[in-house]
């Protein structure tokens, strides 16, 4: 797809950057590093807009007129509670025994911004998906720590890698979104954009 402006993924997430490429789009990326605390009162859509619209007006100052920034955050979220990205494999364990057996949601957000006249536009898009792990053993569990090492991930997991090949029951919704980029809101977002 051919675009009016160039893209610019604010991103540092490997994941995001081979979806763009497989979508065929040509893309410069620049890596965030913000604090993607939010605040306690919100939803789970909320937060993932929320953090989502935050490195959407950091990318903001970097752009130039004639660039589009595209900016994600996926959330794991269980019965209120959300499971950001483990520190260490303490916390890994923790979050991935809280989700043996059981079902949760990723949610995710996705922002495109520009700054063409100036002042950062953000238009943001969210989704919901269901994902049931069966129940995991705690060999398991340890092994995927060590082999995968989680701690990029929401959740401490990747539902790409082998433990998302050998526990997950179902996924009701956009699988592209769990790994971390909705695909599908994507090209909803990119079509005023075409050439």
């Amino acid at each position: 797809m051919e675009l009016t402006h160039d893209l610019v993924l604010g991103s540092q997430s490997p994941r995001r950057a081979t979806f763009l490429t497989s979508l065929g789009l040509d893309f410069k990326t620049l890596p965030l590093d913000i604090d993607e605390s939010a605040p306690a009162h919100l939803s789970g859509v909320e937060v993932a807009a929320y953090v989502s619209e935050l490195k959407a007006k950091a990318l903001s100052t970097h752009l130039e007129p004639g660039q589009l920034g595209i900016t994600s955050d996926t959330e794991v979220w269980q019965n209120g509670q959300r499971f950001g990205k483990p520190t260490d494999a303490a916390s890994a364990r923790e979050m991935l025994v809280a989700l043996s057996g059981t079902t949760h949601e990723v949610i995710s957000g996705l922002t495109l911004v520009t700054t063409d006249n100036g002042i950062p536009k953000l238009t943001t898009e969210t989704s919901v998906v269901t994902v049931s792990f069966s129940e995991i053993p705690d060999w398991a569990i340890d092994f995927y720590i060590k082999h995968y090492k989680p701690f990029d991930k929401a959740g401490a997991y990747g539902i790409q890698e082998w433990i998302g090949a050998g526990f997950i029951d179902r996924i009701e919704g956009n699988y592209n979104s769990v790994v971390g980029l909705d695909t599908a809101a994507l090209f909803k977002l990119l079509l005023p954009y075409r050439k």
